[in-house]
């Protein structure tokens, strides 16, 4: 037997707008969910009881060419946080912020946030912009797809996502945030 092959960002993911062909899932609870402009903690909060976020990691490491676009940087590594957000022990949704080392110098408070919410600490912030989310469907052989399902009974065949950078005062900072299938279950609007 073979080992699975991962491919990287750039072969799998086909980022989309809103209004790009099968850039949205038709089933509409999940399609609801992908679109949230508000924040997704306070969304879980407002829906479902006992919200909780695992703190997966923090750590430096290399930057993606794709991302480093994104985030108008040219570093060759960022500040990346992982985290899950949980109600009553059903995962419903896994992010991944990725923080240029300029911006971290400026806002040292991003890389204090433990268990706080990104969202929670941003409202606190003035001067805080976010452009409109890309979305693409991932699949097992997705970093991403991986990262977000890891420690979890969790086995799809592919799941949704989305992404969109923001700005504090000018400073970016990019999130990519995974669908996991508790979401779209009834009891979780």
């Amino acid at each position: 037997m073979q080992p699975i092959q991962v491919r990287s960002k750039q072969q799998q993911r086909r980022w989309q707008t809103a209004d790009g062909a099968g850039a949205l899932p038709a089933a509409a609870p999940l399609r609801s969910w992908l679109l949230e402009s508000g924040s997704l903690t306070a969304r879980i909060r407002r829906s479902r009881e006992h919200f909780a976020l695992e703190l997966l990691g923090e750590t430096v490491e290399p930057a993606d060419p794709e991302d480093l676009r994104l985030l108008g940087s040219t570093d060759s590594s960022l500040h990346v946080r992982r985290v899950r957000l949980s109600s009553h022990g059903v995962h419903l949704v896994f992010a991944c912020t990725l923080i240029p080392p300029q911006t971290l110098a400026r806002h040292q408070w991003l890389a204090n946030l433990g268990s706080q919410p990104l969202g929670d600490a941003l409202a606190g912030q003035q001067q805080v912009s976010r452009t409109p989310f890309e979305f693409a469907s991932i699949d097992q052989l997705d970093p991403l797809f991986a990262d977000a399902v890891q420690g979890t009974d969790i086995a799809p065949d592919t799941l949704w996502a989305r992404r969109s950078r923001f700005a504090v005062q000018d400073d970016p900072i990019l999130v990519y945030e995974v669908f996991l299938p508790g979401v779209a279950h009834p009891g979780n609007v």
